[in-house]
């Protein structure tokens, strides 16, 4: 019997949705009572699915659903109140080994990043039931040691305002917004409300919103005075929050658009004001805003505006004015990673400015799309008299380490090359070379190849350059490599590539040559890393 209209009783904790990554999207709508309550759009497929979505709709239980889809098909939607095991979510061919994915389903842009009792929470932009972007949701994960992850229930719905586009998090310490209701420190997430981007928000504008956990981050209910923020343009949007101590107020980066961002203050996290608008060039979308010492000098503190692309300017800040210091940088070139945001709430004793970022890649035979890149620690460094912005892999990453093999003092002439088997899968390697300053070389791992010109100081990887300065006639090159990414960190991060390529591991190999004039690999260290998920990173 063909179903267009599904009445169903509402008494499990997940509604499955078989899907196919060639099949047509189709919107199913989802209405209690006569009213639209939820929309998504699903790449339904329930003659020949590829894979299955696990949707949490607790939010309904005890209500008489009625679920239509538009084109009508026949539904055939099952519920269960068991999701997706581990041991099943995390083999997938192609799985990144030491990234975080979810189980099942899209994300892209990190939100809501907070350090909380003794946890790192991650929340990211999500599609439940597809992986693909769409049906903005926020993800939920939670880390001890930002390496091992583990992946909670859905933060964030869609409403009438809108799909749960990108945000902040930030804990009320002294609950200026008197939402605190218990012992707890109240966590506040700050997000734009997407208005229009569904079905149920036709019509809505951009407006930025405020929810708020009182149980240590288990649950979130949304203000019921939102938005904070009314639009101040269409599209404007990803709220950053940080507290800005030496006033006792806090402030909000906030993209307008025409690569405008917007910086906004509050007494009370509730009730904002505009102070200044700062125009980052080519650049958009999900700013972060911080200081840093520079070369750790606790004396020499200057403030860091950086956008998605990870474009930047340092500066001064004295809490109603930035004032741009240096011209506009840039800290990544590649054909990934976008988005990054930094964790508030890290403890003084640690002091550390820690951040992620995403990457957008789509691989259809799988049911999970996109991945965070490796947590980078941030800093301010001096490099001949000028001050950049550096990212490096944070430290914990050591507690992935399994073989470590070092060689030193190799030295290549013009043609020849030097060659390492490896074995696994999963790596993290650096380099300490002395190129001569007319030398040419090429580096290739597991047939990913790179390519440094001397004469342009420059290093080619796929259809990204980078610039790669000598330093007291040393380069450092650092490389993480997952089955679908690798990340390069060149002279400590003060330049960063991040490259979607899915390895041959028929090429199992590392080769190093010289192409012209010669080179010295001072040291060369290559440490194989274990996989999170605690099986093999992939069946390739």
């Amino acid at each position: 019997m063909e179903v267009f209209n599904l009445k169903m009783e509402c008494d499990s904790k997940y509604l499955i949705f078989p899907a196919s990554h060639h099949a047509q999207k189709k919107r199913v709508e989802f209405y209690i009572n006569g009213i639209m309550e939820y929309d998504l759009e699903v790449q339904l497929d329930f003659v020949n699915p590829d894979y299955e979505f696990y949707l949490n709709v607790e939010r309904f239980n005890g209500h008489q659903l009625e679920i239509t889809c538009v084109p009508e098909v026949n539904l055939q939607l099952k519920m269960s109140d068991r999701g997706v095991p581990d041991q099943e979510a995390y083999i997938d061919k192609y799985r990144p080994g030491f990234h975080f994915t979810a189980k099942r389903g899209w994300l892209n842009d990190a939100n809501g990043l907070v350090y909380y009792d003794n946890q790192y929470l991650m929340f990211y932009q999500h599609n439940p039931v597809g992986n693909i972007w769409g049906n903005m949701h926020w993800g939920h994960a939670v880390s001890s040691d930002l390496v091992h992850w583990n992946e909670k229930d859905i933060a964030l719905y869609p409403d009438p305002t809108g799909t749960m586009f990108s945000g902040s998090a930030i804990v009320d310490t002294n609950n200026v917004t008197g939402l605190q209701e218990n012992e707890n420190e109240v966590i506040l997430i700050f997000y734009t409300a997407a208005g229009n981007t569904s079905e149920t928000s036709k019509g809505q504008p951009f407006t930025q919103c405020l929810a708020y956990s009182t149980d240590r981050g288990v649950s979130f209910k949304k203000y019921n005075k939102n938005p904070l923020v009314q639009q101040i343009v269409p599209g404007n949007r990803d709220p950053k929050i940080i507290y800005y101590e030496q006033s006792n107020i806090y402030i909000m980066s906030l993209y307008l658009d025409n690569h405008q961002f917007a910086l906004l203050s509050s007494k009370n996290l509730l009730d904002w004001k505009q102070i200044q608008i700062i125009t980052l060039s080519n650049e958009a979308e999900c700013p972060d805003f911080y200081p840093l010492t520079v070369d750790n000098d606790e004396q020499k503190i200057k403030w860091v505006l950086i956008g998605a692309s990870d474009i930047y300017v340092i500066g001064s800040f004295d809490g109603n004015t930035f004032k741009p210091e240096t011209e506009l940088k840039r800290l990544k070139y590649s054909n990934s990673g976008y988005a990054s945001q930094s964790w508030s709430n890290i403890n003084r004793e640690d002091g550390r400015r820690i951040r992620i970022a995403h990457s957008s890649s789509t691989i259809p035979s799988v049911p999970f799309g996109g991945c965070m890149y490796f947590p980078c620690e941030m800093k301010l460094k001096s490099f001949q008299d000028d001050v950049f912005l550096c990212a490096y892999p944070v430290r914990e990453i050591e507690e992935l380490y399994m073989r470590i093999d070092k060689v030193e003092n190799i030295q290549l002439v013009s043609g020849s090359a030097y060659t390492e088997k490896l074995t696994g899968k999963l790596y993290d390697i650096a380099l300490n070379l002395s190129p001569a300053s007319d030398a040419n070389f090429s580096l290739s791992i597991f047939g990913l190849s790179m390519t440094y010109d001397g004469s342009k100081q420059e290093l080619k990887c796929l259809e990204s350059f980078a610039p790669v300065e000598s330093y007291d006639g040393g380069i450092e090159i650092r490389i993480l490599i997952d089955t679908i990414i690798t990340e390069i960190y060149i002279n400590g991060g003060k330049v960063y590539m991040c490259m979607n390529h899915i390895q041959d591991y028929n090429m199992n190999r590392l080769e190093l040559r010289s192409l012209e004039g010669s080179l010295v690999v001072n040291e060369l260290k290559i440490v194989e890393l274990q996989n999170i998920w605690n099986h093999e990173a992939s069946t390739l």
